[in-house]
């Protein structure tokens, strides 16, 4: 087994690409469910609550494969990133732009992730701002995958990409096209 986790590439180097992907599809899930809830495109037949706790649940299940995702490009022993790669951007010496924009986006998500269990202390319309930041995050973590993935011009990491971003693209044209549901939305948790 130690062979295995120290040969190039290692098995951790294999857990990091997956989970970046798998964490990029939560993420695009997760915004899609967002915009469900925040917009008019409900269904009478499909309960809103449904859609607001699958919401909460892809979020929680993104933050474990984003963990996921950096810790096994920490303990990877070809990729070489540091402690401060992961958490500082735009210091990693590997693409350092792009690899910039992921440390930026998975902080972000944490951010917004956190602003719900403070929603209580920061208020409705903080959190409620704090959730606009997910027009960036989602973008910022697609273009990161996008440039410093090495599977992102593999057929089936083409066809994750795309759709990923056309989901996003799609609810984003509905959402606006809708205008906002009633201020009630989301309120509950």
């Amino acid at each position: 087994m130690i062979l295995a986790l120290t040969q190039e590439p290692s098995a951790f180097w294999y857990f990091a690409r997956a989970s970046g992907f798998v964490s990029l599809v939560l993420l695009a899930a997760t915004v899609c469910l967002g915009l469900a809830v925040t917009s008019r495109l409900r269904s009478p037949s499909w309960p809103s609550f449904v859609t607001e706790d699958l919401h909460r649940y892809l979020g929680t299940v993104l933050y474990l494969f984003l963990s996921i995702h950096v810790v096994t490009l920490l303990l990877d022993p070809f990729s070489k990133f540091s402690l401060a790669d992961a958490l500082v951007p735009f210091i990693s010496t590997y693409r350092t732009f792009w690899m910039g924009l992921g440390v930026v986006a998975a902080e972000l998500t944490l951010a917004l992730g956190l602003s719900v269990h403070a929603r209580g202390l920061i208020g409705y319309r903080a959190w409620r701002l704090m959730h606009y930041g997910t027009w960036v995050i989602f973008p910022m973590a697609a273009l990161h995958g996008l440039v410093t993935g090495t599977d992102t011009l593999s057929w089936w990491g083409v066809g994750l990409y795309a759709g990923s971003v056309a989901a996003v693209l799609f609810m984003v044209v509905m959402r606006l096209g809708t205008g906002p549901a009633a201020s009630g939305v989301m309120r509950s948790a």
